[in-house]
């Protein structure tokens, strides 16, 4: 598997980066809704499926067993009922619907209105495909409504008396009712109809079982939360305005791809000519990312998770391999950890979605973001980060706050994956 990578030929440079076309000096047919707080993730995707009418296309890395999923499989479901056509896309990997919830994959398949699909499912004779995720977290309701962030479906992102260490997270709602054709939710629409047709991915075949026990489980949960489950909400009354949404995706091939969405933050970044903010749970700046570096314009401003607050032990170690100065580097060690990605450029141009500053998002993954062309979204990006930095230190030694077991389990880890820092 690690040959498959190293070996592949390398990606080529020929892609051209254009950052000039993400501006545009008139008002956009786009608005735009930041998702901050942990139970407003659960509530906008409440409220989306909840009130869907036509159609609904889910594409997301990992669902994890919990109330949310509960939720979100039984309103699926319920959506269907009413007539709504379902195209649910996950991992092929890491998407839970194995073991005990084998009978919530039979129910949802079993709904003649509901298709699951599978992206890139692992064959051992093929051992590139291990690497060849999909890691986009995407929503798009009606073809009004495109909800992509970096929340993945699981309790520890949205329940609040959850008992384990929580993540902090952020999504964006784009909003565009008139239907307007330079809207950017009709590229969300082209997006996910090539993922969910390509060859990569698999359709479940239908099977015959009964789906009830899920409406049955949402149910249940209105009672028990009926503070989520609310009327419609008046989406465009709490939105911000756009100049322009503009969607940036990598391509969908195996092995090392093209990295379309590195070259295009990067470019950003060279263009920056105030301030550069940038929030990563991940940075690991690897050689071959660095080839395509074209410098910055100013310094950046970095806010990242502390090897104390990370709750992923590859990816700290990774960290701890390439952390260099940390000056202008805001370590996280507030609760839970943080798990958004968003880049602010001259307080102007905001990028969100499923991007991590990491080898895997940027040659491994399918990845998602969009880039924003609007002041008034970034300033409110901007005051959400400072409430992170306010929780984060600057210049502490790496191991700082960590306990004793994570430093010597860290210290071993370190030495295991030095060779696989590509693919962390």
């Amino acid at each position: 598997m690690l040959g498959s990578f190293y070996f592949s030929p390398p990606p080529s440079t020929a892609y051209e980066a254009n950052p000039q076309r993400f501006y545009r000096e008139l008002p956009g047919p786009d608005r735009l809704v930041i998702v901050e707080e942990r139970v407003d993730g659960a509530v906008v995707r409440i409220n989306l499926l909840e009130n869907a009418k036509e159609s609904i296309d889910i594409a997301y890395y990992a669902v994890h067993d919990g109330i949310s999923s509960d939720i979100f499989y039984g309103l699926l479901v319920e959506a269907a009922e009413r007539g709504v056509t379902v195209r649910l896309l996950l991992d092929g990997i890491f998407h839970n619907l194995r073991g005990g919830q084998r009978s919530t994959l039979q129910a949802l398949v079993s709904h003649p209105n509901i298709t699951v699909a599978f992206y890139e499912k692992l064959n051992l004779l093929q051992p590139w495909t291990l690497n060849n995720r999909l890691h986009d977290k995407i929503m798009i309701i009606d073809g009004k409504y495109a909800l992509i962030g970096g929340r993945n479906i699981g309790d520890k992102y949205y329940v609040e008396a959850y008992d384990k260490p929580i993540v902090k997270d952020r999504d964006v709602l784009i909003i565009n009712e008139s239907g307007d054709e330079e809207s950017v939710l009709r590229h969300f629409e082209e997006y996910f109809t090539d993922l969910f047709t390509h060859r990569y991915t698999s359709v479940v075949q239908p099977a015959q079982s009964e789906y009830a026990f899920l409406i049955e489980t949402v149910e249940q949960n209105r009672a028990i939360y009926p503070a989520r489950f609310i009327d419609p909400i008046d989406w465009i009354s709490v939105s911000h305005p756009t100049n322009a949404i503009s969607l940036v995706t990598n391509p969908i091939t195996r092995m090392k791809k093209e990295p379309t969405l590195l070259m295009e933050l990067l470019s950003l970044f060279a263009f920056a000519q105030d301030s550069l903010l940038i929030q990563s749970p991940y940075i690991i700046p690897t050689g071959s990312m660095g080839h395509y570096s074209l410098g910055v314009g100013v310094a950046p401003t970095v806010v990242t998770n502390s090897v104390a607050a990370s709750p992923n032990p590859f990816a700290s170690a990774g960290y701890l391999a390439t952390r260099g100065s940390t000056d202008s580097r805001y370590e996280y060690y507030g609760d839970g950890s943080i798990h958004a990605k968003t880049y602010i450029i001259d307080s102007r141009i905001s990028v969100i979605g499923s991007f991590n500053l990491d080898s895997r998002s940027s040659f491994l993954s399918t990845e998602s973001v969009v880039v924003i062309d609007s002041e008034p979204v970034a300033e409110a990006l901007t005051a959400h980060i400072a409430d992170l930095q306010a929780q984060s230190r600057v210049g502490h030694p790496a191991l700082y706050q960590t306990p004793l077991w994570k430093k010597l389990f860290l210290g071993v880890m370190r030495l295991f994956v030095y060779p696989f820092h590509s693919l962390l």
